[in-house]
């Protein structure tokens, strides 16, 4: 009887050992490497004013991104801007802070977490 109670409890632990393993190594962590950001919108503005005054907010119109045209004399005449600088005011989309510029007579939109691409500039 104690042979059979020793291979019982042999049997057992053997049980045991192969269910924890296998628990073990069934379940994989998650690979949080792989979770990617949401990538934000970017809106495109139009400026309206007249040359160096490119860095006021009040003065750039949202426009469509199909729409990527502009002219005139102005240096920074349309900017792609990172939504989080964007707020609605209405049903129009308007810009939350200054366009940040280079200083002296060109005032060109400096390239940022604001401003993600300028176009047109003379």
């Amino acid at each position: 009887m104690k042979n059979n109670k020793k291979t019982w409890l042999g049997a057992m632990f053997t049980f045991a050992l192969v269910a924890i393993m296998g628990l073990t190594f069934a379940f994989k962590p998650a690979n949080l490497s792989k979770i990617e950001k949401a990538k934000r919108v970017n809106y495109y503005f139009r400026f309206t004013g007249s040359p160096s005054e490119e860095a006021d907010r009040t003065l750039w119109e949202n426009v469509p991104s199909t729409d990527p045209a502009c002219g005139g004399t102005n240096d920074g005449c349309l900017i792609a801007v990172d939504e989080s600088y964007t707020t609605l005011s209405g049903t129009d989309r308007i810009l939350t802070t200054d366009v940040p510029v280079t200083s002296g007579s060109h005032q060109n939109p400096v390239l940022g977490d604001m401003v993600k691409a300028s176009f047109n500039k003379n």
